[in-house]
């Protein structure tokens, strides 16, 4: 029972990621707002960048204040949804029209924020709903739920209030009403799904109650690095530099599709919808594999073929069937280097530093966060979306490098 609503956390923000992050919202902003598709592109992943700068700096501090209590983690996470899911909201104010750009990035940096630093105190909770032999499966069905439960909403955006002549009570699709009413349905896609898991994570769950240990910055520190790096650490700065990569797929996905290959807002969702089935498939494998094997050899292996499909995707890619095809490849193993990475972490903790160990995750995710969208955001404004697409290979090839270091649990 806890394993699944565990799971429908992953059901619930998946709605935010998809279509906020990477298909609708984004796109609309670059089309429709900045009204060039290249500038608007390098505006959205250089406030991706941003944004993940100041997650980075208060997330470990975040997860250390909530280590101090036993119930501190999942109080965090319910604080935080609701933030995420509030500033959702206001998106309906980001009308099409230049004027809107600094209000629609800054919306978005508020909302993302609340959704990140959410993300730490829901993945710290793994350990609490599963064991060494099963924490694998755990993990992949929530990433799976996730992919899968994305389709729902992507059909309501889709065929309620894109593709209809007359949308859903009316909305002026001269003034993109239908696309600006769609961050709703998302806020409320995620406060259905995940009101479930954190009732019963608040009032069912035993969480420890040995919390005399003191905390402080210092044990943070100790988490990376005693006299040298710690397994602990050799892992997350690994994870520092493929992360990079892969907001930089996640965030940018939608508008490199709009911008590149001329996708539609109905195109985009179909896209959307076909991808999420794919990495349902895909993270179910990882998860059941990552059990079988090591998180570690998971993770090497999708990054490998990542590398090969960014290449094809910025150099090879001609034509809006090869980009799908692609986007499909993409899917099947972009879930599962996130659920393998997650429970590496997992492994790498104990009961009493997860709040804290959790927050170097995300600050190992987000440190250098800014990293990868302004790198591709600038060369993007220098050269061409499809250049800075190709600089992303080397952050993975990068990552797979220092993986190689990291021990196998």
């Amino acid at each position: 029972m806890s394993k699944l609503l565990y799971a429908m956390y992953d059901l619930a923000n998946s709605a935010y990621t998809m279509v906020i992050i990477t298909f609708v919202t984004s796109a609309y902003f670059a089309n429709q707002i900045v009204g060039d598709a290249q500038l608007g592109a390098a505006y959205w992943q250089w406030t991706a960048g941003l944004c993940g700068i100041l997650i980075a700096l208060t997330g470990p501090l975040l997860g250390l204040v909530a280590d101090k209590k036993p119930k501190g983690r999942i109080i965090y996470l319910e604080r935080f949804t609701l933030f995420c899911i509030l500033t959702t909201c206001l998106f309906w104010f980001s009308k099409p029209n230049s004027n809107f750009i600094l209000f629609t990035l800054l919306i978005f940096f508020v909302s993302n924020y609340f959704y990140e630093i959410a993300t730490i105190f829901y993945n710290s909770l793994l350990k609490n709903c599963s064991n060494k032999k099963n924490i694998g499966k755990t993990s992949g069905l929530g990433f799976a739920l996730g992919y899968l439960g994305s389709v729902p909403i992507i059909f309501i955006c889709l065929y309620l209030f894109i593709l209809p002549e007359k949308t859903l009570f009316n909305l002026d699709k001269n003034n993109f009403e239908h696309i600006r009413f769609i961050p709703f349905i998302v806020a409320l896609w995620f406060l259905i799904f995940s009101f479930p898991m954190i009732y019963y994570f608040k009032n069912k769950i035993k969480y420890a109650t040995n919390y005399k240990e003191r905390s402080s910055l210092k044990k943070i520190f100790e988490i990376v690095w005693k006299n040298k790096f710690t397994s602990t650490g050799k892992f997350l700065l690994a994870r520092m530099i493929y992360s990079d990569a892969l907001i930089v797929l996640i965030a940018g996905g939608g508008v490199y599709a709009s911008g590149v290959f001329g996708f539609s807002p109905s195109e985009l969702l179909k896209l959307a919808i076909y991808s999420n089935v794919v990495a349902f498939v895909g993270v179910l494998i990882g998860g059941y594999l990552n059990d079988l094997f090591s998180s570690k050899n998971i993770i090497l292996i999708c990054i490998l073929f990542l590398i090969v499909a960014v290449i094809y995707g910025s150099l090879i890619a001609q034509t809006k069937n090869q980009f799908f095809y692609n986007v499909m490849f993409i899917s099947f193993f972009i879930g599962s280097i996130q659920s393998a990475s997650r429970v590496l972490m997992t492994k790498f903790l104990n009961t009493n530093n997860l709040g804290k160990g959790f927050g170097l995750f995300s600050f190992s995710g987000r440190v250098t966060a800014f990293a990868g969208p302004l790198l591709v955001g600038t060369v993007t404004y220098l050269y061409s979306q499809r250049i800075g697409l190709f600089s992303v290979s080397f952050l993975f090839l990068l990552g797979f490098i220092l993986m190689m270091s990291v021990k196998n649990l």
